[in-house]
């Protein structure tokens, strides 16, 4: 289940990735190429506190609010306490990000269903914790609109982004839980992206749209906005995105990825303890203001987690099924590693 969760404020190069710089301001690097991870320091392989530099995938990097840890560590000197260089390099949605990790970068954040999906088809993936535990997906219109709750869209549209991606399965578990029958009771149409999707709404070509911190929040500010439902208000056990390795850069660099989680943990730290520092630090590096990411970090700042519980491996495992993605049970000793997760 790619997650589909955009803005139009990226533009991917013909290689199909950005690198941004919390450090930068934000600033875009376009890369010509995925470059390997590769030991720093003395080059004894082992990572962490020796030394490791090299890149990191995280999909949707500047457009979805699960990244902020990561701009955080890098932007207040965590990675570099743990003597860590680490480039993040966007990949569009979760499946890319998956084959970006696999194809030779060796570690990154993705949606986590995809990591299944991805081991099914004998990927070497593996999950060594977790990111964000929320279910993304919010579900606006416009402030002056007649619908307030979920039960007012019986009869109405709602916008998802196309069938098989995250906003689908959302909109369809949640209208189920509140008594509707999706197809029925409401028709879901596929607009595309979640700023598409406020461009038809707000046109009245559609009753409702799907959305997604921090697009939610700039909305709101730029225009006006009025939150119907959040997925997360139904979904109460999940993991949205996950830090994950291929087994093999498991086995050479295990003490980087644990030097990687630390950094990030402190990013973690940081939104829940310091949330104006937090969001003065967002905010420049994907280019909003301060308040906007204020109110974005707010939202979601009980949902940021290390931990990986089996309450949220079998919620995710069930969606993946449920949406006909993942065939079978999967070995998930073999693609959790629980000394890290």
């Amino acid at each position: 289940m790619a997650n589909e969760h955009a803005t139009n404020k990226l533009v991917l190069d013909r290689r199909g990735f950005i690198k941004l710089s919390a450090a930068a301001g934000g600033v875009l690097f376009l890369g010509a190429g995925a470059t390997a991870c590769a030991p720093a320091g003395n080059g004894n392989g082992n990572g962490g506190r020796a030394g490791y530099a090299g890149d990191a995938v995280v999909t949707g990097l500047a457009s979805l609010i699960h990244s902020a840890p990561f701009f955080i560590a890098e932007a207040e000197g965590f990675y570099e306490e743990e003597n860590l260089r680490i480039e993040h390099i966007q990949f569009p949605g979760g499946l890319d990000a998956v084959r970006g990790v696999e194809s030779g970068i060796g570690l990154g954040t993705t949606s986590t269903i995809p990591v299944f999906i991805a081991a099914q088809s004998g990927l070497d993936i593996k999950i060594i914790g977790n990111v964000y535990t929320a279910a993304s997906v919010d579900f606006i219109t416009v402030p002056d609109s007649p619908i307030n709750t979920i039960e007012d869209v019986r009869g109405k549209t709602v916008g998802v982004s196309a069938p098989g991606s995250n906003s689908t399965y959302f909109a369809e578990r949640t209208l189920r839980e509140a008594g509707l029958i999706p197809g029925e009771d409401v028709e879901l149409v596929a607009v595309g992206s979640a700023s598409d999707s406020w461009t038809v709404a707000s046109q009245g070509v559609i009753d409702v749209a799907w959305s997604a911190s921090p697009l939610s929040e700039i909305i709101d500010a730029e225009s006006g906005r009025k939150v119907i439902w959040r997925s997360r208000d139904f979904v109460t056990e999940w993991s949205d995105t996950c830090l994950v390795a291929t087994g093999d850069f498991v086995d050479e660099h295990a003490e980087a990825l644990r030097a990687w989680k630390r950094a990030i943990g402190k990013g973690m730290d940081l939104i829940s303890t310091d949330l104006e520092r937090a969001s003065e630090i967002y905010g420049r590096a994907i280019e909003i203001a301060p308040e906007i990411a204020f109110e974005a970090l707010s939202n979601s700042q009980d949902f940021y987690s290390l931990v990986l519980t089996e309450a949220q491996i079998d919620a995710v495992i069930a969606a993946g099924r449920e949406q006909g993605q993942i065939t079978r049970d999967p070995d998930v000793d073999a693609i959790v590693l629980k000394d890290f997760a």
